[in-house]
């Protein structure tokens, strides 16, 4: 019978977890799979990092956002485990978990867990693995407007809430000079956004990169230029819209290991969090965690 350490974060997304994990836990014991439940943010009485590298479980599954699935990951990752990892979706954009092509539903994923099937992914490491990024950084006004977003607005203009919000930012932003050097190019830019992509998707957008894969040990750049407001507005509708990046006013890099430099002390988010201040050196690890998939 196989053991399963469930972690969950209850302040993830609609904080409705609550609500599920019954019948999350009961998806897992039909399928002869014993469940330890961990809360994140209580005061427990043995830590994480204990339980992961303990050797008790024979997987480990986040049921919340994109922080907590790299939170987790990084202490996989840190400590050597070789525990395949779960992910299901209850945050607020769920970027990773919609680039592995799960599905939205939180039951449905719990039982594609336990099918067993697994995959190795790709991994970007920051500054060394002081810290990593699962799915995406990003730095610049389209991130401001991520988290700025009214949530009404979001529920009735969709992805369009974004482009609205991000447009109306766009007279109170400066451009920064970034520069991005590679092994083989090193390209210098007046931006005002940039991404850096493991998988497809980012802040609720899906298929930005389609052919993006997270097993060939690369990552895709995205660096949108400071241009007149009518062709930045046009770039802006194309992102969030899925549209081809393949214009002149987005700048794309595919590199496995990029150093990247900035002019401004801009804000960064690595999977939807906090980022690093610059400058940042950026690796991509391949396939260096297994996921349940």
């Amino acid at each position: 019978m196989k053991k399963i350490l469930l972690i969950y974060n209850p302040n993830s997304g609609k904080r409705n977890i609550a609500s599920l994990l019954d019948k999350i836990i009961q998806i897992f014991a039909s399928a002869d799979k014993v469940v330890t439940l961990f809360r994140i943010g209580s005061k427990n009485n043995i830590s994480l990092k204990d339980l992961i590298v303990d050797g008790a479980f024979d997987g480990v599954v986040v049921c919340g956002g994109d922080g907590s699935v790299n939170s987790v990951a990084k202490l996989i990752l840190d400590n050597g485990v070789d525990l395949p990892l779960g992910i299901i979706p209850n945050g607020t954009c769920n970027d990773f978990s919609r680039s592995l092509g799960m599905p939205n539903d939180p039951l449905r994923c719990a039982r594609l867990i336990t099918q067993g099937c697994v995959m190795k992914i790709d991994i970007g490491y920051i500054n060394g693995g002081q810290a990593i990024f699962v799915n995406e950084l990003a730095g610049g006004v389209l991130v401001s407007a991520s988290y700025s977003t009214d949530q009404n607005l979001k529920k009735v203009f969709g992805p369009l809430a974004y482009y609205m919000t991000g447009i109306g930012e766009l007279a109170n932003m400066k451009p920064f000079t970034i520069t991005v050097t590679t092994e083989h190019r090193k390209e210098t830019e007046d931006a005002l956004v940039f991404l850096v992509l493991n998988g497809t998707d980012i802040s609720g957008f899906s298929g930005i990169i389609k052919e993006a894969l997270m097993q060939d040990g690369e990552m895709d750049i995205l660096i949108f230029k400071n241009t007149n407001p009518i062709d930045l507005t046009d770039t802006l509708f194309k992102f969030v819209s899925g549209g081809n990046f393949r214009d002149e006013n987005v700048v794309r890099i595919r590199t496995p290991h990029c150093t990247i430099e900035c002019s401004e002390d801009i804000t960064t988010t690595v999977d939807g969090e906090k980022g690093p201040a610059f400058p940042i050196e950026l690796e991509m690890k391949k396939q260096a965690l297994r996921i349940y998939h």
